[in-house]
């Protein structure tokens, strides 16, 4: 008679430790390529979230005056907010008339033109809107406030200036006749 006998089994970890092991092994390295990114792309600056560019930095700026001057400044943006809401989307459907208009087998210009118009209202009345909220905020604050204001402005109209030139450069040195390949 033949003995049948299981093979003895190794010393390696259980079929539960495996997947532990397994599981702590892959949450490792998502933790590490993590901060990997981080360190290798940095923090996300402060246009990634916060407030929108449409208050021209009012709502940050507000974060340095005292919580009650803070209140009133911001109180005017929030009020506005919902109203933003309600024009962006009338925005966004005026825009999908647009396209629906381009699209269409029945296309004129006097359609597209009547399309384009409603556009344009939209955004109108969406920058009214902005503009005036804006207008009631900056009308709280004192005139060392509207000063310091008008510098954040300023340092940040030469800062966009400064990408803009970079930029222009970049682009005017890859067309310059010096960089391209000569011919024998």
């Amino acid at each position: 008679m033949s003995e049948t006998s299981t093979p003895p089994t190794t010393g390696g970890p259980s079929g539960g430790r495996r997947w532990l092991l397994i599981s702590s092994l892959a949450l490792n390295l998502l933790f590490i390529g993590g901060v990997g990114a981080l360190w290798f792309k940095g923090p996300p600056g402060p246009g990634h979230w916060g407030p929108s560019q449409t208050a021209f930095g009012i709502m940050r700026f507000s974060r340095e005056l005292p919580p009650e001057r803070r209140a009133a400044v911001r109180q005017h943006l929030k009020e506005a907010r919902q109203g933003l809401k309600d024009l962006k989307a009338e925005l966004r459907l005026a825009r999908q008339k647009a396209a629906e208009v381009l699209a269409s087998t029945s296309y004129t210009p006097e359609q597209l033109k009547t399309a384009l118009d409603a556009i344009a209202l939209a955004e109108n009345r969406m920058r009214d809107t902005g503009t005036a909220a804006l207008l009631k905020s900056i009308g709280e604050l004192t005139p060392e406030e509207r000063q310091k204001l008008a510098a954040g402005w300023t340092q940040r109209l030469q800062k966009e200036q400064r990408r803009k030139n970079k930029s222009d450069k970049e682009g005017a040195s890859e067309d310059t006749p010096e960089k391209q390949p000569k011919t024998p």
